[in-house]
């Protein structure tokens, strides 16, 4: 567990001078924790679960009310998202044994979903690749949490994580699409393949990058696509089968958006939860 409580530790600290921003330096201090999160509901109100699977982040109703009113935030409609949160040490003596963080004030919250599209090819829901990105595996350009500069899964293992690195324009303008195209599987075929589309609309880009802006804004480098859709597309082809591994087509220019330079890129992702690889055992 050593390198997974390391980990998560990391995950809060990705934040930055941002989370310095969303804090009141005339407040007492309070301590935070924050990271990927799955959002959850029950009868008790919405929390999130971290990257462990097991620790929880519950939040006030009115913290929650405020982050969608001041950030937009919405859980109900909320698969993946990143957050920071503060939280009372009188309420939480040891919240890391306990694995839970209770009436927490989120200070920063923003939802990471990407759209994910089954169809055929050439179809009017077939998305368009209008840009190329840099690269979906960013562990040659880090020297710090390389576990989260590469595709990896969720501890659900369907919730897919792609931190994208591109030329990036203006917030809004990219988009990023997953497609799964059934026809790959029909005859037989039992590699899962995926294809990352970049629409901007602009057709337009700058020299900064996603990932060198990541630490301010988790939510244009960090994107998560829901693939429990895919998989059963994909195990009614296979026989009732799951994929091991994923296979992701995309387009790659490392000098900048044009298509007509760019070169097709694989990459192979294993069916396998971040906290799997990171657990000692």
């Amino acid at each position: 567990m050593k390198h997974l409580k390391l980990l998560m530790v990391a995950f809060t600290l990705l934040m930055g001078m941002s989370l310095t921003s969303c804090l009141n330096s005339e407040t007492e201090y309070s301590p935070t924790v924050g990271g990927f999160v799955k959002t959850g509901s029950s009868m008790f109100g919405d929390s999130f679960t971290m990257v462990d699977g097991v620790t929880r982040i519950s939040p006030t109703a009115a913290s929650l009310a405020a982050a969608e009113t001041n950030m937009g935030f919405k859980p109900s409609s909320t698969n993946i998202a990143y957050l920071v949160a503060t939280y009372d040490e009188t309420l939480n003596p040891n919240p890391v044994e306990a694995k839970e963080y209770k009436s927490v004030n989120l200070t920063y919250a923003v939802s990471l979903d990407g759209k994910v599209e089954i169809t055929e090819r050439g179809s009017e829901r077939d998305s368009v690749n209008k840009a190329a990105i840099i690269d979906i595996d960013n562990t040659n350009l880090v020297t710090y949490n390389k576990e989260i500069h590469k595709p990896w899964f969720f501890y659900d293992k369907t919730s897919l994580m792609l931190p994208i690195n591109y030329y990036v324009y203006k917030a809004g303008a990219h988009k990023f699409t997953l497609v799964y195209y059934p026809e790959d599987n029909a005859d037989g075929n039992t590699t899962l393949k995926l294809y990352l589309k970049h629409y901007d609309a602009d057709d337009k880009a700058t020299s900064t990058t996603s990932l060198i802006n990541s630490g301010s804004y988790p939510n244009i480098y960090y994107y998560a696509y829901d693939l429990r859709d895919v998989f059963l597309r994909y195990s009614m082809a296979a026989g009732g089968e799951v994929p091991s591994t994923i296979t992701i087509e995309y387009a790659a220019n490392a000098n900048g958006i044009d298509l007509k330079d760019a070169e097709v890129k694989m990459c192979e992702v294993e069916v396998k939860a971040l906290n799997d690889s990171t657990t000692e055992k």
